[in-house]
């Protein structure tokens, strides 16, 4: 099987790239914050099917952007991908992407998964997980109820530099104000078992360990290590319980096209491949995601998407509160 031609990014290398605006080719080159071998594997049979030569170009979603700003003048990206909505305010604010044609893919979405420039590929919900064996019957239903002191010592999260995190609070933002937010934060930190560290999938095997007993994660990591070939993440997997908080937090991860830039047609047909039924089989069945089409099963760890309450957010305005998320975290002291 033929690779792909991969380069990684970073803003050290953003000034080298300021080439002339190639003409259309049969290729197409991506910008990509998803870093997972299912979406390499996909890319690559999309090659294999259409002749379409995959340049993929990997990097932070941060990062990503900021290259595409200094390349708007002329862009060498034709798609952009990445794992969060709070990417999603500054790509439309600097209006680096064009006009997308979803037509009847509009049938199969949720309204608030879609915009003119843009289109989840996949979602994931930020839960709480325990150790069921050891406690069995959970009082907690939501993060609020984390925030109060009897749950001292008992939290796990990654840091305040998590994307997911980011995302979370912000949209506790958006929904709540900064204040209730900042309250609700405060709380959480005065909660933390230990100083943040760690992924998601660290935050579930400390649970199992004991070294706290609740964490906050993405329920495709849940997904993702009953699949793992490691057999302590299978065995982590099956013995976490899950709690889906009274509004629970969906964030997700979307893809659009350029502006002006050189393959508009091959990115059309991309995104097109992406949402087919096929693929998004591919993002349930071997990353754990919560695909855009609602009608792909799930892993059977996890609820149905229509099982649980989705707290409000408006993905295209989600970013807008990235900054007093930061200033929050700094407040609160959320490492």
């Amino acid at each position: 099987m033929r690779k792909l031609s991969l380069l990684l990014l970073s803003l050290l290398i953003f000034t080298a790239c300021t080439q002339a605006q190639p003409e259309a080719t049969n290729e197409l080159n991506i910008y990509s914050a998803r870093n997972y071998d299912v979406d390499k594997d996909l890319l690559l049979r999309f090659e294999s099917e259409t002749g379409i030569k995959v340049n993929l170009f990997e990097g932070k979603g941060d990062e990503l952007i900021e290259r595409l700003k200094l390349e708007q003048a002329d862009p060498i990206a034709d798609i952009f991908m990445t794992v969060g909505a709070e990417a999603l305010y500054p790509a439309l604010q600097n209006e680096l992407l064009a006009d997308l044609d979803l037509n009847t893919a509009k049938d199969t979405l949720d309204a608030n998964t879609y915009g003119d420039k843009w289109v989840a590929l996949t979602k994931r919900a930020r839960i709480i997980v325990y150790d069921k064996v050891n406690n069995p019957t959970p009082s907690v239903k939501n993060l609020e109820d984390l925030s109060d002191p009897q749950y001292l010592g008992t939290i796990l999260s990654r840091s305040s530099t998590s994307s997911y995190n980011l995302a979370l609070i912000a949209n506790h933002i958006q929904n709540d104000g900064y204040e209730t937010t900042r309250q609700l934060a405060q709380g959480l930190v005065k909660n933390f078992a230990r100083t943040p560290t760690g992924n998601d999938r660290d935050q579930a095997k400390s649970v199992i360990a004991g070294l706290g007993q609740y964490a906050i994660m993405n329920t495709y990591y849940v997904a993702a290590m009953e699949r793992s070939t490691d057999a302590e993440e299978v065995k982590v997997a099956q013995q976490l319980g899950l709690i889906y908080p009274e509004e629970t937090h969906v964030n997700i991860s979307w893809i659009a096209k350029i502006k002006d830039s050189p393959n508009p047609d091959n990115a059309q047909r991309l995104i097109e491949f992406l949402l087919s039924e096929s693929a998004q089989k591919e993002y349930a069945e071997r990353n754990g995601e919560y695909p855009a089409l609602n009608s792909i099963p799930v892993s059977s760890l996890l609820l149905p998407w229509d099982a649980f309450n989705k707290a409000e957010v408006d993905y295209e305005t989600l970013g807008q509160h990235n900054i007093e998320t930061i200033q929050l975290f700094d407040e609160v002291g959320w490492e």
